[in-house]
């Protein structure tokens, strides 16, 4: 893979920064579901037809709550159709399988024929899902992410398909008075284990007070690393976030590098939100979606095309 200069992401950066501070601007959030059961802690894209579900490829995305009692709900749908309308399922979590406790992040599985997911909770531990047509959760695989700290307290996930490795990416959200830490590892279908690769600290400069800095991670095809960062002082707020181009995945011969940003400057800043969940929209315009939980006040998303 062509290396991409050093200059590339500043650059970049400093263009987005532009463009997305003109479209915050006039951002239109559209509220979800109201109550604290309903916040959005992760996203992802539904990329094959649920037809018996009406949900057609594109329009469709998973999105976990970070409940922790039984009966609350853990997964479900969310249909957006047009400009206004959308449409939130709740799905059933298998009979007799473990219940997930505090979801905080899903990824899509790139590279498989199915609708396929990794749901991960704030201590690391993996549900590999599939959805059929029906939208039946059809659990696959529970396993753990290897090596963490003790008190680590995961916000992100995401998974990448490199030189045909999936590479798997997940996030220590941090504090006011610890940093965020991003860990990378290469994915092995045999045994369903995640071999570490490395690790980096990750510090944002805003939000400045209440600060989670990493809420949630997404890498784009080009290997550019994104990530929320928020504010969060408690159930009731007051909220805010931003987003960040973080640095680039890249291979150096055979081995996966992390070159971080030589500056963070945030893309977005949004008041009045907390981002928990970031996923890419389908085409070529590089758009966005963004989901919140925002506690008491219920979730929203702003899609950004």
């Amino acid at each position: 893979m062509r290396k991409v200069p050093p200059f590339f992401l500043a650059a970049a950066t400093t263009v987005l920064v532009f463009l997305i501070a003109l479209l915050s601007a006039s951002a239109q959030w559209r509220p979800v579901k109201t109550g604290i059961l309903f916040g959005i802690s992760g996203i992802a894209l539904v990329e094959n037809s649920l037809d018996e579900m009406g949900c057609p490829p594109g329009t469709c995305f998973v999105i976990v709550h970070d409940n922790k009692i039984e009966s609350d709900g853990r997964i479900a749908i969310l249909t957006v159709r047009g400009q206004d309308s959308l449409d939130y399922l709740p799905l059933q979590w298998p009979d007799g399988e473990e219940w997930p406790i505090d979801l905080e992040a899903i990824a899509l599985v790139p590279g498989t024929q199915d609708s396929a997911f990794m749901a991960v909770t704030s201590f690391g531990r993996v549900y590999y899902f599939t959805l059929d047509s029906t939208g039946t959760i059809q659990l696959r695989q529970i396993f753990s992410l290897p090596d963490l700290p003790e008190n680590t307290n995961l916000e992100g996930f995401d998974l990448h398909l490199i030189n045909g490795q999936l590479l798997a990416v997940w996030g220590h959200r941090g504090s006011p008075d610890d940093s965020g830490v991003l860990y990378w590892g290469w994915f092995d279908w045999n045994g369903y284990q995640i071999s570490g690769q490395g690790s980096a600290v990750i510090t944002v400069p805003w939000p400045e007070e209440d600060v989670r800095h990493i809420s949630d991670i997404k890498v784009n095809n080009a290997g550019i690393l994104y990530i929320t960062s928020s504010r969060d002082p408690g159930d009731d707020g007051p909220f805010d976030s931003a987003v960040y181009a973080a640095g680039l995945f890249s291979m150096n011969g055979n081995a996966i590098e992390f070159r971080p940003a030589s500056s963070l400057a945030p893309l977005y800043r949004i008041n009045g939100h907390k981002i928990e969940a970031l996923e890419f929209l389908p085409g070529l315009s590089g758009g966005k979606i963004f989901g919140t939980d925002d506690e008491n006040q219920g979730s929203s998303i702003y899609i950004n095309r």
